[in-house]
């Protein structure tokens, strides 16, 4: 993916973003209006109750001969006392007059009060209308955005209170809008680059990968082709060396030297292949870095996870921070140690329980990576000839591995140092300039 499709992408995601939640935004702020709306409705609902509880509370304690002045002042919702006369006892205990005022009436001591709900109704509030329905009749539908009704629990005074709101669709905080989007598009840039670096990663491991493989590809063409111009100068070789022994058997010194010194020309011609060989592996000088063996390890552990697993072979590391980090090539260290581990592995098919350790610790200017396992060690035919090309102690081998092993330490101005442990199995010793960042003992 390209860095301009990535942006692309990136800005399309924060359009996505800022657009729903610029919706949810919007929502909860209307959403706030209307909780705020159901508080104050609450808070209406809970006063005038209050008063028709007095109301009732109040009306059973008068006999109509009562100051009206003095009862205002603590009843300031009723307006006038009457006493009545011969009212049945079951006739209607409300009379509504209109504009939220009616009578309420108590036929047992023949009084009556009148009450006046508007001083109620007419505070501050943000409904309309907001209406208390005194008649038992249903009140028409209503057509607001936001509608409240809900009838107060006073037996004798069954009246029902409504209101209608509608949103303030603009009367939002709009600054918050600019904070949000700011905010995602912080997200987004952090989201996107984290994506580019991974992809960065991801496309620098595939690079590797191809070109890892297609030098295998064309170790395996060069290989074949050495190995057929090889043969040559080695049977000439071999013959003239057989012809020499023929000739020491004559007693013939000057057909031996001859010989011996044409045997000796085949051989050097086989020493220049071989430097065409390597002509081809090696390349260009590379620019060395800062590499974490413990990150390293950790790459090569995975890639072998599979053999580690069938083989039953346990790997287990310590690197310590002073000896934590070298002056390498991170895709060269990590084929010198995958070359190594898989050769660990293989050696120890035999094993039921085989185990590789890696440490690192600081010689003087250098850093030194052991290798040892549980394996049998290197023959002294393979410590002689380990890295010399196409030997291998298994009858499958290619005997590439060790010698480009040795290449890439030499070019990471490195070495590598093979022998046996004194408990037994492989002791392989890498050398390296330590990291830029390393601590000194």
């Amino acid at each position: 993916m390209t860095s301009q499709k990535l942006i692309r992408r990136a800005l399309v995601v924060w359009i996505i973003l800022c657009l729903l939640s610029s919706v949810l935004l919007y929502a909860e702020q209307i959403r706030r209006q209307f909780w705020e709306r159901d508080r104050e409705f609450t808070a209406l609902f809970s006063g005038i109750s209050a008063v028709l509880t007095q109301n009732e509370s109040v009306l059973p304690l008068l006999n109509g001969d009562e100051d009206l002045t003095a009862l205002r002042k603590k009843f300031p919702q009723i307006l006038a006392l009457e006493k009545t006369h011969d009212r049945a006892l079951d006739a209607a205990r409300v009379e509504p007059l209109g504009d939220e005022q009616y009578w309420l009436y108590n036929p047992w001591r023949q009084i009556r009060v009148r009450v006046d709900l508007r001083p109620l109704l007419t505070a501050a509030h943000e409904f309309s209308p907001l209406h208390i329905n005194l008649s038992a009749t249903a009140s028409e539908p209503s057509t607001a955005f936001w509608h409240w009704q809900r009838d107060f629990p006073q037996h004798t005074q069954p009246f029902t209170l409504t209101a209608d709101a509608e949103p303030h669709w603009l009367h939002i905080s709009w600054a918050l809008f600019p904070l949000l989007f700011l905010g995602w598009a912080g997200i987004v840039a952090v989201g996107a680059g984290v994506v580019w670096q991974r992809l960065q990663r991801l496309n620098a491991e595939r690079r590797a990968w191809y070109y890892q493989h297609a030098r295998l590809n064309t170790l395996g063409e060069i290989t074949a082709g050495i190995v057929h111009e090889i043969n040559q100068p080695l049977t000439a070789a071999q013959t003239w060396i057989q012809g020499a022994q023929r000739q020491l058997g004559q007693d013939n010194p000057a057909a031996v030297s001859h010989a011996l010194d044409a045997a000796r020309v085949q051989t050097q011609r086989i020493g220049e292949l071989l430097a065409r060989f390597r002509e081809h592996v090696v390349q260009e000088k590379v620019t060395l870095s800062e590499v974490d063996l413990a990150e390293c390890w950790q790459h090569v552990g995975n890639l072998l996870e599979h053999e580690r697993k069938n083989e039953h072979i346990t790997v287990s590391h310590h690197f310590p921070p002073e000896a934590a980090r070298v002056q390498a090539d991170r895709l060269w260290l990590e084929q010198v140690l995958h070359n190594l581990l898989s050769n660990a592995i293989q050696a120890q098919q035999e094993n039921a329980r085989g185990w590789v350790h890696i440490t690192s610790q600081r010689q003087s200017e250098v850093i030194e990576i052991i290798m040892t396992d549980g394996g049998p060690g290197f023959s002294p035919e393979a410590l002689e000839n380990a890295f010399m090309p196409f030997y291998s102690g298994r009858e499958k081998g290619i005997g590439l591995g060790m010698t480009l092993t040795e290449s890439l330490m030499l070019r990471m101005n490195g070495s590598i140092t093979l022998g046996n442990a004194p408990q037994g199995g492989a002791k392989i010793v890498l050398q390296l300039e330590p990291g830029k960042g390393a601590a000194h003992d």
